[in-house]
């Protein structure tokens, strides 16, 4: 769920550095509270608390071709409280995650550019193996410029499982000044996220504005060997919606905070190989939080 805080003050993926600014760096962060939510397919509730960091780096070779890396790490803690429909205890406490991704933007034709984000994550509970919670990844697109106002292009995100296989998923890459004020885009991912949501943007004031932005989340890591699923694997699924208020005062620096809810959630517990123990949907859960962002 570390994606949450992603497209609050992400940089858009189809943004350009100034071509005056060949190299810049930033870092960005923030955190989240889901509120406690019951379980649906079995007794007991649940809250979560997230908190977050990235640094990043880029160079740039004009306007329309660039390299960065990124790295980020989180700590997620689950607080559940009578799960015993997933196990007969808690079935994990605290996540710690961490990421390196290298995004890439070049051009194909006058109008095209493509993008490219290899990814490699580290998804584990406190006190199990990290090495054992890798998984690799990441998303690829091509968006043609239609207009002043329109850039789209349809993508692909792949990502491993820590069971094994891999999962794919569409991307839409959109970037569209619908009127002056009123924008839609994809937002850059961060972190722990699998992939870019959408973001609908109203720039009320020259330094406020206000949004709406959506994602879907699927995020797996390994357990300890001290539970119920000893080096098992925990899943959460869910679709936050949130709204959000930012405040970017000048380029270099952007805040946000935001309210919302999650939808169609559900967590499974799985054995090391990956077979589903037990699972629950969980009722829609309330978050908020906030997100910063400073550039250089």
């Amino acid at each position: 769920m570390g994606a949450i805080v992603a497209g609050l003050c992400a940089t858009p993926v189809l943004a350009q550095q100034g071509p005056n600014k060949p190299f810049g760096w930033s870092i960005a962060g923030g955190g989240f509270y889901q509120s406690d939510t019951d379980l649906k397919d079995s007794p007991g509730s649940f809250s979560v608390s997230r908190g977050f960091l990235e640094l990043g780096a880029r160079r740039s070779w004009g306007p329309r071709r660039s390299v960065g890396i990124s790295l980020g790490a989180g700590i997620t803690d689950y607080s559940f409280d009578n799960a015993t429909g997933l196990s007969s205890g808690d079935p994990w406490s605290t996540i710690e995650d961490y990421s390196v991704s290298v995004p890439i933007r070049f051009p194909v034709s006058q109008r095209a550019n493509a993008i490219l984000v290899p990814n490699v994550r580290w998804e584990a509970e406190q006190d199990a193996d990290l090495g054992d919670g890798d998984s690799y990844g990441g998303f690829a697109g091509v968006a043609w410029r239609v207009n002043e106002g329109l850039t789209i292009g349809p993508g692909l995100g792949v990502f491993s499982r820590l069971e094994g296989g891999a999962d794919f998923f569409p991307i839409l890459i959109i970037d569209w000044s619908i009127t002056d004020r009123l924008s839609l885009s994809t937002g850059g991912g961060l972190g722990a996220s699998r992939g870019p949501g959408l973001t609908l943007t109203y720039q009320a004031t020259k330094d406020w504005s206000l949004g709406i932005a959506a994602r879907y989340e699927d995020n797996e890591f390994r357990l300890d060997d001290k539970g119920v699923a000893p080096d098992g694997i925990g899943r959460d699924r869910v679709t936050p919606v949130i709204a959000t208020v930012g405040w970017e005062p000048n380029p270099a620096m952007s805040f946000s905070v935001f309210a919302g809810v999650e939808l169609g959630g559900k967590l499974s517990l799985m054995d090391e190989d990956g077979n589903t123990i037990q699972s629950s949907d969980y009722d829609p859960a309330p978050i908020f939080g906030g997100a910063f962002r400073f550039r250089f």
